[in-house]
Order: C-alpha cells, then sequence, then structure tokens
C-alpha cells in the first residue's frame, strides 16, 4: 500500500519582507511575511500565530510560545532553544539547520512537518500528537517522546541516544536508519517496529536475553 506524502507548507509567491525590529510589539498573527535576523523573544507570551511566512536567522530562545500555531510556516537558521510550546499546532511547517536544544513542545499536535539538520537534543514531544512528520540528519539524544501517538513518521539519520519512547506505540516505526546505543521503551509497545540486526542485538540484551555469540 503506497504510503501518504508529507505535504509541503503552502507559501505564497510574494511576502512582506520584515526585519525583527520591524514586527509590531503586539502581532498576535505574522501572515505572508518573511522575517530576517532578529530576536523575537518580545513576542513571548502571546499566543502567536504564523501563516504563509518564512523566518530566517531568528531567536525565539526560551520564548513562551504556548498554544502557539504554525500554519505553513519554514524557519531557516532559528534559535528554539529551551522555548516552551506546549499544547501548540504546527499544520506544514519545515524547520531547517534550527537549534531546538530544550525545546519543550509537550501535549501539541504536528502534522505534515519536516525537522532537518535540527540539534534538538534535550527536547520533549510528551503527549503529542505526530502524523506525517520527517526527521532528517538530525540529533534528538536525550529527547522525550513519552506516550505520544505517532503516525506515517520518517526518520533518516536520526541520533536518539537515551531517547524516551516510553508508553509510546512503536508498531510501523522504522528505526533502522537511526542510531542509539540506549532507547527508552516500553517492551509491551514495541511490537511490529523496524530495526536492523544490530539494533535487535542491542534490545535483546537490554530486556534480558542471553545471546549466544557463537550461533
Amino acid at each position: 500500500m503506497k504510503k501518504t506524502a508529507r505535504q509541503k507548507p503552502k507559501l505564497s509567491i510574494s511576502h512582506e519582507t520584515l526585519t525583527a525590529e520591524q514586527i509590531p510589539t503586539d502581532p498576535r498573527t505574522l501572515r505572508g511575511v518573511t522575517v530576517q535576523n532578529g530576536d523575537l523573544r518580545f513576542t513571548s507570551g502571546m499566543q502567536l500565530s504564523t501563516d504563509d511566512s518564512i523566518f530566517t536567522d531568528c531567536s525565539f530562545s526560551s520564548m513562551d510560545l504556548s498554544g502557539a500555531s504554525f500554519v505553513d510556516t519554514v524557519f531557516d537558521r532559528c534559535d528554539f532553544s529551551n522555548a516552551t510550546a506546549g499544547h501548540a499546532d504546527l499544520l506544514r511547517c519545515e524547520f531547517k539547520n534550527c537549534k531546538l536544544t530544550g525545546a519543550n513542545f509537550d501535549h501539541s499536535t504536528l502534522k505534515n512537518v519536516l525537522l532537518e539538520e535540527c540539534d534538538a537534543r534535550y527536547s520533549s514531544f510528551s503527549f503529542s500528537k505526530l502524523q506525517l512528520v520527517e526527521l532528517e540528519d538530525s540529533q534528538f539524544s536525550e529527547s522525550d517522546f513519552f506516550e505520544c501517538v505517532l503516525k506515517d513518521m520518517k526518520l533518516t539519520r536520526i541520533q536518539f541516544e537515551n531517547a524516551n519512547f516510553r508508553e509510546t506505540n512503536l508498531a510501523g516505526l522504522d528505526l533502522s536508519k537511526c542510531s542509539f546505543e540506549r532507547l527508552e521503551v516500553s517492551p509491551a509497545k514495541i511490537a511490529n517496529c523496524i530495526v536492523s540486526k544490530e539494533q535487535a542485538v542491542g534490545f535483546a540484551r537490554m530486556f534480558g536475553l542471553l545471546i549466544n555469540e557463537e550461533s
């Protein structure tokens, strides 16, 4: 059966180009803009909404983005480190070369989202719903996906060392192109998860099986 393809952001041809300093003090909604080079932390706590927009070299570091709505938005070389974005909605978004270290997206919904060449160590997506999400060439060590709903995810060259997937159903998830020595999972929820031969040996040892190296 053919898998559903991720939808890319729907961006209009013409955008208004702004610097961060040109954004209104209380923007609430940013639509049809390209924002370049600046610190957007003054919008913290405003339940920010973006649509049909591009952000390049912008900082959202340590911002309160709780309840934010990002639709048809591209973030390129942006800094979300230690941002709090719980209960956020992300639809048709792309994060490229972004820093998401320690970012918190708990209880959020991500659909048709790409994270490519991102540093997302110590990030958290607990209790979130991720559908048609692609992670590529990124670092997710020590990240938290506790009790998530995962559907049609694509993982390519992801570092997941010590990532937490406890209480998350991993059926159909292909981890074979990912790197990790240890992964936190719930034994009852790993059936039909796809792994490499080396990863299968690691899981067996994790669950206390003794492997006969001579057989």
